[in-house]
């Protein structure tokens, strides 16, 4: 038996960044879980603070490899809203293509080289044996892969940490030869994430532990990334208000800090939680898809929130299409800028591929940056993490399961979430 002991889950394997999980067992079975941080703090506020603002998004941009375009582009417009500024509508749907781009490469990620093995009975895809019978996969996967890239690679100037969202707009827009290629190789690449949408969602994921608290930018017909109000657990707000909805958690045994709801109870950001509160706006391929595998929204597994990600992957595939069809279609993309009340203080609200990200500054009369707070999705699903590893723990102890089957299960479920520990490390709130 395990009862009254401490199982530790050390450096989770298939996440991005060094996560432990520490698993303590009472002599009653009652259950208590650590989401344990172990990376170093990167006291960002603090090489933030006293920097001119037009430096902030390429700063806040190597927060991390893999989000480098939603962080670019949420702290230009953190800082447009402080200083007044409301970009084009055209310049919106440009990042936004450059954000789509991004959410793609870093779901494709998560879901065929960290998680698809946990149900293929394989540490790997693409290491030893496994890679020769994977081979066709790895392929599809690597060319919506170069498609998603190229996207950002296009418009933003290079693939990774994209140069040019800036505060104001872009610093170089694309010829209307870049957006008819694009949008031609968006329609060519639709059936191969199709039939790898299929390979994700053919999977029977466990239905337990369920999430009953879920928050995500909301919008009217549309799965918003940019744009939208916050929907906190069905209750509509406007994204300045939502930190005010959220509690800090200085936890001494994590360098990441952790988030609970104002009621105290956790909740989950990311792929799940935008569809169940966006489902209507389902349509297309990946309204068919759910259609031919019976699924529906809202759904309430955390396990889902893998199939949610192969989901969005063909919403934002057509949603590309949409939007780059409508740009081509111009002679002249719209640059100009509306100027709006200056506050000083600029909060904007977005979606990573992992959920909700906020980024807010404070800029002084000089230009420069006198407050800044970065709050990531992984730090806000934390919580959320420890209370459901809890659950799902007590139920394997029921069945009798050893220590080692529960930690496989544990590290299962966390990468269910697709958690990025560097970003949720980026500072604590003492420092």
């Amino acid at each position: 038996m395990v009862k009254g002991r401490l199982i530790e889950v050390r450096e989770i394997t298939r996440i991005e960044g060094h996560l432990d999980l520490e698993i303590t067992i009472g002599e009653n079975n009652e259950v208590n879980v650590k989401a344990a941080v172990k990376e170093g703090t990167r006291i960002l506020r603090r090489i933030l603070i006293g920097r001119d603002y037009w430096e902030i998004p390429e700063i806040a941009s190597r927060m991390c490899g893999v989000c480098s375009v939603i962080h670019r582009v949420t702290a230009a417009m953190a800082i447009e809203n402080a200083l007044g500024i409301e970009p084009s509508e055209d310049i919106r749907l440009l990042r936004e293509l450059m954000v789509v781009g991004g959410h793609i490469q870093s779901h494709l990620i998560h879901l065929f080289y960290f998680t698809i093995p946990d149900y293929l009975g394989a540490n790997s895809i693409i290491i030893g044996d496994a890679r020769k019978y994977y081979l066709p996969l790895i392929r599809s996967v690597m060319s919506v892969k170069k498609w998603a890239n190229s996207i950002v690679e296009r418009l933003g100037g290079r693939a990774v940490h994209p140069i040019s969202p800036v505060v104001g707009g872009l610093s170089r827009l694309p010829s209307r030869i870049d957006l008819v290629r694009l949008l031609e190789d968006t329609k060519k690449i639709k059936e191969t994430a199709m039939e790898l949408a299929r390979e994700i969602l053919k999977i029977n994921y466990p239905d337990f532990p369920t999430e009953k608290n879920f928050v995500s930018l909301r919008g009217d017909g549309d799965i918003p990334l940019l744009v939208g109000t916050v929907d906190v657990c069905g209750e509509r707000i406007d994204p300045v208000v939502y930190p005010g909805y959220i509690r800090y958690i200085d936890e001494k045994y994590s360098t990441a800090p952790h988030f609970l709801l104002k009621n105290n109870e956790p909740f989950m950001v990311g792929a799940l939680a935008r569809l169940n509160n966006n489902y209507s706006a389902l349509k297309g391929l990946a309204k068919d898809i759910c259609s031919e595998y019976g699924i529906k929204y809202p759904d309430y597994s955390i396990f889902t929130n893998n199939q949610s990600q192969a989901l969005e992957i063909l919403y934002f595939i057509e949603k590309t299409e949409d939007i780059l069809e409508k740009l081509a279609r111009k002679k002249n993309i719209e640059t100009s800028s509306r100027t709006k009340r200056k506050k000083n203080t600029g909060i904007a609200v977005t979606e990573a591929p992992r959920g909700l990200l906020i980024h807010e500054y404070g800029i002084n009369d000089n230009g420069k940056v006198v407050l800044a707070n970065i709050i990531t999705p992984t730090a806000q699903n934390l919580k959320s993490i420890e209370r459901r590893v809890e659950e799902l723990v007590r139920v394997l102890l029921d069945r009798g399961v050893g220590p080692e089957e529960l930690k496989k299960n544990a590290e299962k479920l966390v990468r269910s979430y697709d958690p990025c520990i560097s970003c949720a490390a980026r500072f604590r709130k003492n420092h």
